[in-house]
């Protein structure tokens, strides 16, 4: 090769090593960035049919940010329009945005993704929570990896998809009138039973903010439950928080999972409740007990807040032994039907906190005669009030214990709240009754239990299967 042709050819080759290593750059760089947007989309499509699985109406629109981009995944009533899980689902991809940034300052892109789950509670109803996760390039040794940075989800809402873009309301939650005075004695008693307050402080319980009409903004619905919040208090209560299993049955049932809402009417015809009316005579107590226990009963008494004062041992004592205890009024000759709405509720106070004194509970029955109670007393009393079906007589002077057993047994027809005392005569006629209807192949409840736990305020009780909503 002749000089010239050499550095002809030295010359040629300088020229093209930085073209073809510019050009190789180039390459290189365009691949890369295809591979960027390859790996962006996979994912996107991947949220993508996370969220088709999750609901089928939903809508994706994406915000750009100087240093990214964010993906939301929003879904739509059967109406087409946007609920308004978008507020939170924009909160939560700003929030993750500012966290990629400030904890990942030397990733240059970010790209977010805010989706939801969703969990079907009935045909229209559903619980959305988001779901966020940020993406990122990272550079490790010789590789640019695209992966996931951070993750973060929202606050669960439930939803009727069929009109609604709200979560639902309190006006929602409801099922009927019952439904708020149910809620409140719910709330108290859980606290009840987790808390040993005094007189005073059940006064301050009973004092704070539950919700009272359908306006009510203070609460938390999720698929765990009814969480209640409270403005600042002497107790200190902030929230109380109502398991589904508890709140579900008393709740609009579109709204609540089917096994936690109320257990279907049944007629119970092979179950009786057993109610006396009682004074809570330390004798009579002590000798109805031995008697119920020896005959594997379980029952339900009522007592006037009177006797509740004086006796406080003996209201104890039949809690203490399994059975059910309402209340009556104050005192054993107080018309509750009669009186107006303020002074019925005085004497009901007064019973309440005799009753509450003596056993650390608030009672939830009430009895009442089979007429239709007043307005007022049914209104003010805002518990479940227990008439009957079977009246056994025993309240007539002269009767004794072998007439009681057979008005009883005669009227009972399956299902009943039979009326009792705890007089010696209708404690004496308790085995007769028992051995006629265990031959019928009946047993015996409380009436909690007669009506499956579904003793509810506003509603008079006569028999299984007969109740009357008076509100």
């Amino acid at each position: 090769m002749r000089p010239w042709q050499k550095w002809t050819l030295i010359i040629l080759t300088l020229f093209l090593i930085p073209i073809m290593y510019f050009e190789n750059q180039y390459f290189m760089k365009e691949q890369f960035k295809q591979s960027q947007k390859n790996r962006q989309q996979a994912t996107l499509s991947a949220f993508n049919d996370q969220a088709s699985g999750q609901y089928a109406a939903f809508k994706i629109y994406a915000t750009v940010k100087p240093h990214g981009k964010i993906y939301y995944f929003i879904p739509q009533n059967q109406n087409g329009a946007l609920i308004d899980l978008q507020k939170q689902e924009v909160e939560l991809g700003n929030q993750l945005y500012k966290k990629a940034r400030t904890e990942s300052p030397d990733i240059s892109r970010v790209t977010l993704y805010v989706s939801y789950t969703a969990n079907n509670l009935q045909d229209n109803t559903y619980a959305f929570k988001p779901t966020a996760e940020a993406y990122g390039f990272v550079k490790s040794r010789f590789k640019t990896r695209y992966q996931r940075l951070f993750s973060q989800t929202g606050t669960e809402a439930i939803y009727d998809m069929q009109h609604n873009t709200a979560a639902v309301s309190f006006k929602d939650l409801q099922k009927d009138s019952t439904t708020i005075p149910m809620i409140r004695q719910l709330a108290i008693d859980q606290q009840l039973q987790t808390h040993d307050y005094t007189p005073e402080q059940l006064a301050q319980l009973e004092a704070l903010n539950f919700p009272r009409n359908d306006r009510a903004t203070n609460f938390v619905f999720t698929t765990d439950g009814l969480t209640l919040k409270f403005a600042k208090n002497p107790l200190g209560i902030e929230t109380i928080a109502l398991p589904m299993a508890t709140v579900g049955p008393y709740l609009n049932p579109d709204l609540v999972p089917e096994d936690n809402q109320m257990p279907s009417k049944k007629t119970g015809a092979k179950k009786i409740a057993l109610t006396f009316n009682t004074t809570l005579k330390p004798s009579a107590i002590t000798h109805i007990i031995d008697q119920l226990n020896d005959l594997n009963i379980k029952a339900t008494f009522f007592t006037t807040g009177k006797a509740a004062k004086k006796h406080p041992a003996q209201l104890k004592q039949l809690l203490k032994a399994g059975h059910v205890v309402g209340t009556q009024s104050y005192n054993n000759d107080d018309d509750l039907d009669t009186m107006t709405a303020p002074e019925i509720a005085a004497n009901l106070k007064q019973t309440d906190a005799a009753y509450f004194k003596a056993s650390g509970q608030l009672p939830h029955l009430l009895r009442v005669t089979t007429e239709t109670p007043s307005q007022d007393l049914t209104a003010t009393a805002s518990r479940a009030l227990i008439a009957w079906s079977v009246d056994s007589e025993d309240w007539r002077l002269t009767i004794d214990a072998p007439t009681i057993a057979k008005n009883v047994n005669d009227r009972i027809t399956g299902g009943d709240i039979v009326l009792l005392h705890t007089s010696d005569a209708t404690i004496a006629a308790l085995p007769a009754i028992v051995k006629e209807q265990t031959a019928h192949k009946r047993h015996f409840v409380t009436v909690n239990e007669l009506f499956k736990q579904r003793l509810t305020p506003y509603q008079q009780y006569f028999k299984a299967g007969d109740q009357r909503l008076l509100q």
